[in-house]
Order: structure tokens, then C-alpha cells, then sequence
């Protein structure tokens, strides 16, 4: 057996294997094997040492060695190295689904991106072949002298929604109908009251788009047609109605329908609503009677008709009570006569201290399965106000085929 230093060991690594192998029987004992040791560690006889100098050294080795790397403590040891591991692969999977979600939100934006540039596409053609632009001519000169207007309400068209069930049907050509028989009913309204001007609200959730799973749409056309299609209809339907009025100003605000990312992720000012009235005060920029206001933020909008102010909001921001009502004042500075609500698709009327709240229907009503499963029941409605000097006058709750 070879009890020479090997090259590269270190002299108490040395030390370390003579000992193992004198407590395993293989070398009688220290002494015999000390003239070795020293011809192996010593360069001088002068520094030799005798066999308790490596006995003592070993020793001291092997009792520390023995109390931290006994049987009980190599299991405890174990037993947190395991658990280190463990740890270690719970941060891997952490990073594997932390890089997987942000790939996932890389292929939304991307998507987005995608969307936004078709659509620009398609408004910078002003047209397609199954889109024939619209042709509007201005209104005939209308001399109305009256004490009173109307606001129009419009609220959750849901452009692209589909469906057909036990309590309701509901498509772009049944959008397209009851978008006429509202229309038709405001101009009766009107000859009624022989009202002045007309203030339409835009009260958001023009499209449908994707935003839950029950109304997910995968082809990328499908929103953008969504807006399309809406954005031809609101404008189609502002150029007939300011034919019948002295003026007719236009407000809008933004609904959730039309955001185009996930809600904790959705930006408040990136909602395609905006597109939509955008469309159409470019297509009516040469109508002298109809005015577009600005918002004072893209969710919350509001005029003045007849001295009173009309606050307008969706209503995803904004609950229909006491408490949304002072935050909401809070937020103007001042206490409106009256907010439009929409998004919750049933028509309502309250008052809080002082304050009216009037909240308009939607276009689909009742059928789709939100509605179904939640037992949620409604004739499909919009809203007309006839208001004067004094405020509200008339309010008429349009329900629609």
C-alpha cells in the first residue's frame, strides 16, 4: 500500500488519510508509520517530530469532524439543503411564470399595435369596398324659437355583441334598427315640445370588444370592424338628428367595453370610445350646428343646457348613490343639477340631495348570458330629458324593439 504524500495533497489532508487508515487497521499504529511522515513532511531530520505531534493533530481533526458531521447532524443538514432546493425551485418556477406572463403581455400589445395600425389603415382609405363611406349633406336652415331642449342620451350600443334566446335577440342589424327607432322617437319628442337644440350624450360602451370570456373575439378584424361599424352609425345618426334641431352639441365619455387591455392593466385614457367620436367629428367638421365639446377628463364629460349643468359619466367609475354623487362633486369642485349615468343597462331616476341622477338603458337589453345567469331582466331603453329654464321637464324612457 502506497503511504507516500500524493502530489497536490495538502499535509493535513495527508494527515487526514493516514489517520482513516490507521483507525481502519490498515497501519498498526502512529509510531510505525511516524519515520514515513516525517521523510514525507520534513525537509531536515532537525525538524523531525515524534508520533504524538500527528496523533494530536489527527485527533483534534477527527473530534471536531465527529460533533458537526455526526449521523444526527448530517440529517438536519439534509434536511435544510433540501429545503434550500426546494426553495431555489420555487423561485425558478416564480421566474418561469413571471418571463411567461410578461411574454403573454408582449403578444397583447403586440396584438394592439396590430389593431391600431389596421384601423389607421382602413380610416386613412376613408372607406373599403364593404364599407361605403357615408354620404352626409347639411342640414336645411330650421328657425326654432322654443323654452326648451332635449337631451339625447346614448348609451351601451354594444356593437358586435350576438345573441339569440328565450328573453332577447341581438345583432348589428337589430343595433342598426333600434338606433332608427330611437331616432324616430327623439324627432316625435321633438315636434311635441317644438324644442331648440338637442344635446347628445355619448355615455360610452359603444362596442363590445373582448374583454371577458363570454364575449371573447379571436380574429383581429372583429373589434376593429366593431369600431368601424360604430363609429358610422353614431355619425350617421348626429348628422340626421342636427337636421331637425337649431344646434346640437355633442359630449362623450368612455366606457369599460372599450378598453383594449386586461382591467389591472387597462390605461384610463387608451379606450376606443375615443376613436369613435373622433371619427365622427371628422366626418362632420362641415356641419356649421353641430358642436363637439371637450371632456374635462375622458370619464367625465358635462354641459350647460338652459343654465343648469348635466354632468356625464359612464358609470363604471361611478356609483348611482349618495356616496358617488359626493365624490363626483368632489371631483368638479361644485354640485352639478344632474349626472347621466349609463353601463348598467336599465333606466333609473333618483334624486340626492338636490342632485337628479338619471341612468339610461342599453341597446341589447336582456338575452346574452351575463344577463341570463345573473337574472337580469330589461326591455332594451334609452333616455330623452326635455329641460328648461328650470331643469328636467319631461323624462322619456325610449324602450326599443
Amino acid at each position: 500500500m502506497d503511504f507516500n504524500k500524493k502530489n497536490g495533497e495538502s499535509e493535513n489532508q495527508y494527515l487526514w488519510r493516514i489517520g482513516r487508515l490507521i483507525d481502519s487497521g490498515q497501519i498498526e499504529s502512529w509510531k510505525s508509520i511516524t519515520p514515513t511522515l516525517n521523510k514525507q513532511l520534513r525537509n531536515d531530520e532537525v525538524e523531525y517530530r515524534d508520533e504524538s505531534a500527528y496523533r494530536k493533530k489527527y485527533q483534534y481533526a477527527k473530534m471536531f469532524y465527529d460533533e458537526i458531521f455526526s449521523k444526527s447532524n448530517d440529517e438536519a443538514i439534509n434536511k435544510e439543503l433540501e429545503q434550500q432546493k426546494l426553495e431555489i425551485r420555487k423561485e425558478i418556477v416564480k421566474l418561469r411564470d413571471e418571463r411567461a406572463l410578461q411574454s403573454r403581455d408582449i403578444r397583447i400589445e403586440a396584438r394592439v399595435e396590430q389593431k391600431l395600425d389596421y384601423l389607421e389603415d382602413i380610416i386613412s382609405k376613408q372607406g373599403r369596398v364593404d364599407y361605403e363611406p357615408l354620404k352626409l349633406d347639411e342640414k336645411k336652415d330650421i328657425c326654432v324659437k322654443s323654452n326648451n331642449d332635449l337631451v339625447v342620451v346614448v348609451s351601451d350600443l354594444h356593437i358586435g355583441q350576438t345573441f339569440a334566446s328565450a328573453w332577447g335577440h341581438y345583432n348589428l342589424s337589430v343595433a342598426k334598427d333600434r338606433l332608427n327607432q330611437y331616432l324616430n322617437k327623439i324627432i316625435e319628442i321633438k315636434n311635441r315640445h317644438n324644442s331648440e337644440n338637442c344635446f347628445v350624450s355619448l355615455q360610452g360602451d359603444m362596442i363590445s370588444n373582448s374583454i371577458h370570456k363570454t364575449i371573447a373575439i379571436t380574429n383581429r378584424e372583429n373589434v376593429i370592424e366593431q369600431v368601424i361599424q360604430a363609429s358610422e352609425m353614431i355619425t350617421a345618426f348626429l348628422a340626421e338628428l342636427s337636421k331637425h334641431f337649431v344646434k346640437t352639441t355633442v359630449v362623450s365619455v368612455v366606457g369599460n367595453h372599450s378598453r383594449i387591455d386586461k382591467k389591472e392593466d387597462a390605461l384610463k385614457d387608451e379606450r376606443l370610445d375615443s376613436i369613435i367620436e373622433w371619427y365622427a367629428k371628422s366626418k362632420l367638421e362641415h356641419f356649421d350646428n353641430i358642436e363637439f365639446l371637450d371632456c374635462i377628463d375622458n370619464t367625465i364629460s358635462g354641459f350647460w343646457c338652459r343654465e343648469k349643468f348635466y354632468a356625464v359619466v359612464h358609470g363604471d367609475y361611478d356609483k348611482f348613490d349618495m356616496n358617488g354623487v359626493a365624490k363626483l362633486s368632489m371631483m368638479l369642485g361644485f354640485f352639478p343639477y344632474c349626472v347621466l349615468f349609463g353601463h348598467r343597462h336599465h333606466a333609473a331616476t333618483t334624486e340626492i340631495n338636490g342632485v337628479k341622477l338619471v341612468q339610461s338603458g342599453s341597446f341589447p337589453g336582456t338575452g346574452d348570458d351575463h344577463t341570463i345567469e345573473c337574472r337580469l331582466s330589461g326591455r332594451p331603453s334609452q333616455t330623452v330629458l326635455v329641460c328648461n329654464n328650470n331643469g328636467i321637464e319631461c323624462n322619456y324612457n325610449i324602450e326599443l324593439d
